[in-house]
């Protein structure tokens, strides 16, 4: 499941061909690149690390403009029209909120995002075919069928899973929430009943943290929600002296709180942006011809630290199956 042996492949992709100069398009030493990010979600940040990384590998040195919006809505019309200004030759749309910005604002510059959970569920693009626009990216979705049984895995008496969520940034948690329902209608699917609190911002969540644990749930799901994962000190406050564990899909969550999380590799993920990024300034692809690309493996992520925080047992198969193993907050090591 490790997806370390993807980044091969993109060297390869990089490589000899791949460096070539091209006179079909631009030579990204000369490229002015944009950089768009809504919030400094450590998913988005550890992204733009790949995306430098990859160009240091691939040997190109374009000019990258980083940008922060500070989820601030009218920060991004600035920053796009400054990038309109400046004739940027490509903007990197950093996350959901970001690429969703950019796409109603900007149709003559190419735009590549990445770190999107679900571009089609969140309506970035209609489908995982290309946008026929001028937009192009790859996605960090995980879908339900793999998340909820490590999940199950982590806690093996699972039964009833709380979801917290938020109003403000909740968009992919929603998308997250309404795939992972979808896959427990079916036949199939574990028996795993899934109980929602949606708040308006921090200040709600203890409130909603009590609500779900009076509702008998055996963990509660940290997912791709910022407001959530960078206000866990309450949730984990209630959960703990329960012996309640969190697992989580998101990065923040898996280190800062959860027993467990399922999740992509994001310096990987910022990688392969840049590849689909060279195909277009390079070879002059058009962004809307280009597939969504999606990520064909997952990371386990286990924190010990977390489970000795709520005295809980973490099962040996769960261990086993880890492909990191976070030893306390802030130092980890290979789980193989």
């Amino acid at each position: 499941m490790n997806v370390r042996w993807g980044v091969g492949l993109l060297l390869l992709a990089l490589g000899a061909d791949g460096l070539a100069q091209s006179t079909a398009g631009i030579d990204p030493d000369e490229a002015r690149i944009g950089v768009l990010l809504w919030h400094e979600s450590p998913n988005d940040l550890t992204a733009l690390d790949g995306i430098r990384r990859a160009f240091v590998s691939a040997g190109r040195k374009p000019e990258l403009l980083i940008r922060k919006a500070n989820s601030d809505v009218d920060a991004v019309t600035r920053i796009l029209d400054e990038f309109r200004l400046l004739e940027v030759d490509l903007i990197f749309a950093m996350g959901t909120q970001a690429a969703l910005l950019a796409r109603d604002r900007i149709d003559d510059i190419p735009i590549v995002f990445t770190a999107v959970t679900n571009p089609v569920e969140t309506g970035v693009v209609e489908g995982w075919g290309g946008s026929k626009r001028n937009i192009a990216g790859n996605s960090n979705w995980i879908g339900p069928e793999t998340i909820l049984p490590v999940f199950r895995l982590a806690v093996p008496q699972l039964k009833r899973l709380g979801m917290l969520r938020s109003r403000a940034s909740g968009l992919v948690s929603a998308a997250e929430l309404r795939a992972a329902r979808a896959y427990l209608a079916g036949e199939e699917a574990p028996a795993i009943t899934i109980v929602e609190e949606v708040v308006d911002g921090p200040e709600g969540i203890p409130a909603a943290v009590d609500r779900l644990l009076a509702s008998n749930i055996e963990a509660v799901w940290i997912p791709i929600d910022f407001t959530i994962y960078e206000n866990l000190d309450p949730v984990r406050e209630r959960c703990d002296p329960r012996g309640v564990p969190l697992v989580s899909s998101s990065l923040k969550g898996a280190q800062a709180g959860a027993v467990a999380g399922v999740l992509v590799d994001y310096e990987l993920l910022g990688q392969r942006a840049v590849v689909i990024a060279l195909d277009i300034l390079e070879e002059g692809r058009a962004p809307g011809e280009i597939e969504i690309g999606t990520m064909r493996g997952f990371q386990v992520i286990v924190n010990l630290a977390a489970a000795r925080r709520c005295q809980y047992e973490l099962p040996l198969a769960l261990l086993v199956l880890a492909d990191q193993i976070l030893e306390d907050d802030t130092t980890s090591r290979d789980g193989r």
